[in-house]
């Protein structure tokens, strides 16, 4: 555990070192409009522990899954908990995950990329050293020796690739798991008013 803590501290150490030699090389840019603006927003996000700032510099694709997922899946645990039976209600809430019980897109991001994920981000950042575009996104090879993938938002600004794939399977499993629910809890209803005394 000492060992863990001393990697992670060191990781934010890293961080900090970092956003210096990027936000120096680039003049202080923090415009994410620009490859080294969107590094540099991301190693200070690391530097300072703040997910919400990092949340904001992940890829629109996967900012966009994660307001998805969450919105789906307050939906379907409002419909669990009206609808369905006491006894089916506990189970049916675990199997929705930790995405019900987030605020929002961003608290969910800073549920799920804890300290080690922000550590394992913090690593890979560094100033652009090369770039070569990989389908549509670009990666990015920085002075601290690792790759960085970045994908560009219609809004221009970049984004880091984060769960990207992931996310979006996740989106449209919380969709079509929605709908089921949706139904289910419709039967349930039905059910109980057929069952009720007249």
């Amino acid at each position: 555990m000492i060992a863990e803590d001393q990697y992670i501290r060191f990781c934010f150490f890293c961080a900090s070192y970092i956003f210096s030699v990027i936000t120096i090389g680039c003049g202080g840019s923090d415009d994410a409009h620009t490859v080294r603006g969107a590094l540099a927003l991301a190693a200070r996000a690391v530097e300072t522990e703040d997910r919400a700032a990092l949340y904001r510099v992940i890829d629109r694709r996967s900012r966009a899954a994660l307001v998805s997922i969450v919105k789906d899946r307050a939906a379907s645990a409002r419909a669990v908990r009206s609808d369905y039976p006491a006894d089916l209600q506990p189970g049916a809430l675990a199997a929705l995950g930790d995405a019900p019980g987030a605020a929002d897109a961003a608290a969910l991001f800073a549920r799920r990329c804890d300290v080690h994920c922000v550590a394992e981000l913090g690593v890979s950042l560094g100033a652009p050293v090369s770039e070569s575009v990989m389908g549509d996104e670009l990666l990015v090879r920085t002075a601290a020796g690792r790759d960085v993938r970045l994908f560009k938002g219609r809004d221009g600004l970049w984004g880091l690739v984060w769960r990207t794939q992931e996310l979006s399977d996740e989106r449209l499993r919380a969709a079509r798991e929605r709908l089921q629910i949706e139904a289910n809890a419709e039967i349930y209803r039905r059910r109980r008013q057929l069952e009720a005394p007249r």
